[in-house]
């Protein structure tokens, strides 16, 4: 049962995913339509924006230890956050 709602902008939250291809390939086959433009976002059924965003373009870094610890080491960021970071004062690398 949903809520009464309608869409509102300022209900946000993204999703940080390991393969966002994936994610545009399920939400196609489920017929969930996404929002026009270069992000990937839908709204859910109570209005929320969901955001859809590709690990290697998050902005954070974690020590490798704790990648390890959480099982992740597999991922990493793109040049271009690493280069955001760095120009932040920010980069671990």
């Amino acid at each position: 049962m949903g809520q009464s709602q309608r869409a509102s902008s300022g209900r946000h939250f993204g999703l940080v995913v390991d393969d966002k291809e994936a994610v545009r390939r399920a939400l196609a086959e489920t017929d969930i339509e996404t929002s026009p433009g270069p992000f990937l976002d839908f709204y859910d059924p109570w209005g929320n924006r969901v955001e859809i965003v590709g690990y290697d373009n998050v902005q954070f870094s974690k020590a490798p230890n704790v990648l390890r610890g959480m099982g992740l080491t597999h991922l990493s960021e793109s040049a271009q956050a690493i280069k955001e970071l760095a120009e932040k004062g920010m980069a671990t690398y």
